[in-house]
C-alpha cells in the first residue's frame, strides 16, 4: 500500500514537472550565448558575464579562484563583472550558478578576442579558399578558438525559404553557434579571413586568440545598424519607414533577393516573423543589430574587422547614403559597447569587371573607405582590390586579406614595429605642367614586378580625365600628359576591376585614390 502510494505521489510529481517544466527551465540562470566551452575571455579588460534567470535571484560567478556575484532585475536579466585577467593557456572552469543547476562553462582561455562582421566575402569559408587544402592539413591549434554564429537561411540565394529556415528566422534565435578549438572540422565552415587573421595574430603574439564570426551574405550596412539611429537621423530615417521589402530607399537588389525568399512563406501562410517593418531577413535594416549585434554586447574583445559594402555599392545615391552610414555604425558600435574607441578595421571593395556585375561605382565606393580609414579614429583600411576576380564577386584569395588585416592589428593595436599599410596619398602639389603627389607609407615604392608603372590618370579644369606617364621620384609619383596642359586632378586605380601596380617595399598595394588641387 505504501509502495502503492510513493509510485502515485511519483506520477503526480512527474506530471506536474511536464506541466510546468518550462516555466523551471524559465526560472533556472541560463547564460548569453557567446558563453560555451572552449571559449576565450578577453585578457586585461573587466570581464562582462551576462544572462537571465528568476527574477531578483542571486547569481555567482567563479573564474580562476574569484568569484563575483550581483542580483537580476526585475525581469530576470542579470549581469556581473569579473576581473582583469592576464593571458593564460590554461582551460579553466567558468562557473555560474543562481536558482536551479549550477552551470560549468569548461576550458575556458584567456587571450585576444576578434569580432568578424560584414557580408559574404567576410562569411566565405574556408573550405572554398584557394589555399585550403594546406590551410586545414595544418589547422589543429588548441591555442585558436572560433566561434561561428551561423544561421539556417545561410547560403540560401535566389530561391523560397523552407519551413525550417522560416522557422530560424526569429530574431532570438537566428544565429546558432559555439565555440571550438581550431581543427580541420571546426574551422572548414569558418570565415577564412577570420581564420588566417587570427592564426597569423595567435603565431605573432604567443598568446590564446578567439575570434567570433557572425558575417551574413548580401547583407547591407543599415542591417547592422541601430533602429533609433537611423530614425534620428533625417537623411536615414526613410530606411526604417514601412516594409522594407518595398522602400524605395533602400537596394534594388537587397529587396528582389527578400522577395526571392519570403514571397512563398508569405503566400503560403507560413508564420514568418514580422514587425512594422516587415517580415525578418538577413537584408532587412536593423535586423543583424537586434539579432547578432546587440546580444554580443557587451562581451569583452579587442576589436571589429569589417568586410562589407558590395550591397551598398551598386547604385550611385547608395553609395552616398553610405557615406552616412558607415560612420554612424562605427561610433554607435563603440558607444554601446562602452569601450572606447576600440580597433575598427575594414576591407575596401576587390575587383570585378562590370561584364557579370554593377560594379561600375567601387572606384568612388573604394575612394570613400580610403577616407574613412584616414577620417575615424582607431580605423584602417585594407586594400583588396589587387586580388580581385575578374568575373567572380568572390574572390578566392582570403589568406592574403586576413594576414593584411593581421599586419594592421600587430602595428596598430599591439605596437608591432612592421608596415601594415600601402602607399597611402599625403598631398598633391603642382610644377609647371607636372602633378606631384606625396605618398606616406612609401618606403620602398615601386611598380609590382619592375614593370612599367600603371594605373594613374590626370584632368583638367574639365575634368576629363586622361592616361597619365608617372614615374617614381623617393616618396612622391610625378605625373604629365602633354595633351593636359594645366592639370588639376589625379586618380589611381580608378576601375572597377584595376589595371594598377604601385606598391611599397613590403609589397602593399596602394589604394584607390582621387585628388584635386584646391
Amino acid at each position: 500500500m505504501m509502495h502503492q502510494q510513493v509510485m502515485s505521489k511519483l506520477a503526480i510529481l512527474l506530471v506536474l514537472s511536464l506541466i510546468t517544466g518550462a516555466g523551471v527551465s524559465r526560472a533556472d540562470v541560463r547564460l548569453a550565448p557567446v558563453f560555451t566551452a572552449h571559449m576565450v575571455l578577453q585578457r586585461d579588460k573587466t570581464l562582462p558575464v551576462w544572462g537571465e534567470a528568476k527574477p531578483d535571484a542571486l547569481i555567482s560567478v567563479t573564474f580562476a579562484g574569484n568569484t563575483h556575484s550581483g542580483r537580476a532585475d526585475a525581469l530576470g536579466h542579470w549581469k556581473v563583472i569579473m576581473s582583469r585577467q592576464s593571458a593564460n593557456a590554461t582551460g579553466r572552469d567558468l562557473v555560474v550558478s543562481g536558482d536551479g543547476p549550477t552551470l560549468t562553462i569548461s576550458d575556458v582561455l584567456v587571450g585576444e578576442v576578434w569580432v568578424c562582421a560584414g557580408q559574404s566575402n567576410m562569411e566565405f569559408p574556408l573550405k572554398n579558399e584557394v589555399t585550403a587544402k594546406e590551410a586545414l592539413a595544418g589547422a589543429d591549434n588548441s591555442l585558436l578558438r572560433l566561434d561561428l554564429w551561423h544561421y539556417r537561411s545561410q547560403y540560401v540565394y535566389n530561391s523560397p525559404f523552407t519551413p525550417v529556415q522560416v522557422e530560424g528566422l526569429d530574431a532570438q534565435r537566428f544565429y546558432e553557434g559555439s565555440w571550438a578549438p581550431s581543427t580541420a572540422e571546426s574551422a572548414r565552415e569558418f570565415s577564412a579571413i577570420g581564420y588566417f587573421f587570427g592564426r597569423q595574430l595567435q603565431q605573432k603574439l604567443g598568446v590564446p586568440v578567439g575570434v567570433i564570426s557572425l558575417a551574413a551574405g548580401g547583407s547591407p550596412t543599415e542591417a547592422w545598424m541601430q533602429r533609433e539611429l537611423l530614425a534620428q537621423t533625417p537623411e536615414l530615417a526613410p530606411i526604417v519607414a514601412g516594409n522594407w521589402l518595398e522602400n524605395p530607399a533602400l537596394d534594388d537588389w537587397c529587396r528582389e533577393r527578400g522577395h526571392q525568399n519570403l514571397d512563398k512563406p508569405l503566400a503560403d501562410k507560413l508564420a514568418v516573423p514580422t514587425d512594422d517593418l516587415g517580415p525578418n531577413h538577413a537584408f532587412k535594416p536593423t535586423f543583424l543589430w537586434q539579432t547578432g549585434i546587440a546580444r554580443l554586447i557587451p562581451f569583452a574583445m579587442r576589436g571589429v574587422l569589417w568586410y562589407q559594402g558590395e550591397s551598398n555599392s551598386l547604385e550611385l545615391r547608395r553609395i552616398l547614403q553610405h557615406e552616412q552610414l558607415f560612420p554612424r555604425l562605427v561610433r554607435d558600435w563603440r558607444a554601446q559597447w562602452g569601450e572606447g574607441d576600440f580597433p575598427f578595421y575594414f576591407a575596401q571593395l576587390s575587383g570585378i569587371e562590370t561584364t557579370s556585375y554593377k560594379s561600375q561605382f567601387w572606384p568612388q565606393f573604394r575612394d570613400g573607405q580610403r577616407r574613412f580609414g584616414n577620417t575615424l579614429p582607431n580605423a584602417a583600411s585594407v586594400v583588396t582590390s589587387d586580388l580581385g576576380a575578374r568575373n567572380n564577386v568572390h574572390p578566392t584569395n582570403k589568406h592574403t586579406v586576413g594576414e593584411r588585416f593581421a599586419r594592421v592589428a600587430l602595428a596598430k593595436t599591439y605596437g608591432q614595429i612592421i608596415e601594415w599599410s600601402g602607399p597611402v596619398p599625403r598631398s598633391l602639389g603642382v610644377r609647371e605642367n607636372q602633378l606631384v603627389v606625396s605618398f606616406d607609407h612609401a618606403q620602398g615604392m615601386a611598380a609590382k614586378n619592375g614593370e612599367a608603372l600603371r594605373g594613374f590618370q590626370i584632368a583638367g579644369a574639365d575634368g576629363q580625365f586622361s592616361d597619365a606617364t608617372s614615374r617614381i621620384v623617393g616618396n612622391t609619383v610625378v605625373l604629365e600628359n602633354g595633351g593636359v596642359p594645366q592639370p588639376r586632378q589625379v586618380r589611381y586605380a580608378w576601375q572597377p576591376f584595376p589595371d594598377a601596380n604601385l606598391e611599397n617595399g613590403d609589397g602593399l598595394p596602394a589604394s584607390t585614390f582621387q585628388l584635386s588641387l584646391p
